[in-house]
């Protein structure tokens, strides 16, 4: 479970913002009764103006993600991703952090580094088992010997840092190793953190995650349902098998081989193996000819989006995931928007807690701050300051009634991260253009 994210000089977020799960009241180290459920929030939702920074919490998130996923492989890179801060020459030539704040089994962990063009800078671990902060190592700098180990940290931790060079995080090769108490650390951050941005690339591979996804019976009945609900006029899916032309497959090979070793045979075989299974859509006529089948390709965009987020959402809420969504609104109509946040808010159907965070620029969602959609703990919006950095804060900074209309207040700029039109000196240039 997500508690917070804190990010620093990435992008467009020069000085440290951060992101809360917990409730706005909860200020201790641990739930009294261990109850992480009952003091975290199951819905994030950052509002703000374009250009305001909101894209940029979730992509510092999911770089983090990145980095934790892939590090243990970066020891030929020249260069190490690096996205300072642009606009100003001090956060050029400075590290960027990232620091998630989260619990597996029940207890709490904080797990961080700051990473710049050269290697990793810093590194850090501590869990509170029993209340009190516990260091389980720290690293100081991108060598091996700036590591050290808490003896509550059992392992063979010289061993696996001795593995480690200085592009890797040693969180990263430690899983590698199989460490004991790291893999299961790594492995919540790496596979129950999923990003789905807004971009045609990344819901197509969202789309080829839901063909292997529907091949459980289990699963293609959820999305099934998911589709009738959505009034889309689907009443089932089915995969289906087709013969790749042969001309089509030597292509697919010869390109594969490019960017692959002639040893992956094995890899290439199963993409093409893959582009040879097809998702179909069954819509009802309302004739006597019964159901007609629809290809992928005859689809709209709507019930692409819907599927390609609506299917990851479920795969979260089966494991007690995180879902972080650029632009909810972008696709998908506010009734699906609101829909794929009460997933979320639903004990009865999210039992194990998971977590959906998004960015949106559709006020609606504001008016209904009751029910399973959002209320004011789940409110959070983005800002640019003046020298053109990300600053982001939660509604619960100010004071909300009940009977007040947050989206009206919101629009009227009560709360800030509005644009701020400049019509008069639109109007002025574009009367000098046409005179």
């Amino acid at each position: 479970m997500l508690l917070r994210f804190r990010a620093t000089n990435h992008k467009s977020i020069r000085d440290t913002a951060e992101l809360a799960l917990t409730k706005s009241n909860f200020d201790a180290i641990r739930p009294k009764d261990g109850d992480w459920e009952a003091v975290t929030n199951r819905v994030a939702g950052i509002f703000g103006a374009n250009a305001s920074g909101k894209t940029t919490v979730l992509d510092a998130m999911a770089f983090a993600i990145f980095a934790i996923n892939g590090s243990a492989s970066w020891s030929d890179r020249k260069q190490l991703p690096h996205k300072p801060f642009l606009l100003d020459e001090e956060s050029k030539s400075e590290t960027s952090a990232y620091e998630l704040d989260f619990t597996v089994r029940d207890v709490r962990h904080v797990y961080g580094f700051e990473i710049d063009s050269k290697g990793i800078a810093s590194e850090w671990l501590s869990n509170y088992p029993e209340g009190r902060r516990r260091t389980l190592f720290e690293r100081t700098g991108p060598e091996p010997e700036k590591l050290t180990f808490s003896r509550h940290l059992k392992g063979e931790n010289v061993r696996i840092s001795r593995l480690m060079g200085e592009k890797n995080l040693f969180l990263s090769v430690a899983a590698m190793s199989n460490h004991p108490y790291l893999k299961p650390i790594h492995h919540y951050l790496s596979s129950h953190i999923r990003y789905a941005a807004f971009n045609e690339s990344n819901q197509s591979g969202r789309m080829r995650s839901v063909k292997k996804w529907i091949e459980d019976d289990d699963f293609l009945m959820k999305a099934q349902s998911l589709l009738r609900f959505a009034d889309l006029g689907i009443s089932r899916l089915s995969l289906d098998t087709i013969e790749l032309d042969l001309e089509i497959q030597k292509k697919v090979k010869s390109a594969m081989t490019v960017l692959m070793d002639e040893s992956e045979e094995e890899v290439i075989e199963g993409i093409l193996k893959e582009q040879g299974k097809v998702i179909s859509f069954w819509h009802d006529s309302g004739t006597r000819a019964g159901a007609q089948k629809l290809e992928i390709s005859d689809e709209s965009s709507g019930t692409l989006a819907w599927l390609a987020l609506a299917l990851p959402a479920l795969q979260e809420i089966k494991y007690g995931g995180v879902l972080l969504v650029d632009e909810i609104d972008a696709s998908l109509h506010p009734r699906l928007a609101s829909a794929l946040i009460s997933l979320f808010k639903t004990p009865e159907i999210n039992p194990r807690g998971a977590q959906l965070i998004f960015t949106s620029h559709d006020t609606s969602l504001l008016g209904h701050l009751t029910g399973d959609n959002l209320e004011k703990e789940d409110v959070w919006f983005s800002e640019k300051e003046t020298n053109g950095s990300t600053g982001i804060y939660p509604l619960t900074d100010f004071p909300v009634k009940g009977d007040q209309n947050i989206e009206r207040r919101y629009l009227s700029g009560r709360y800030g991260a509005v644009p701020e039109v400049a019509w008069e000196e639109l109007r002025s240039t574009l009367m000098e253009a046409t005179s």
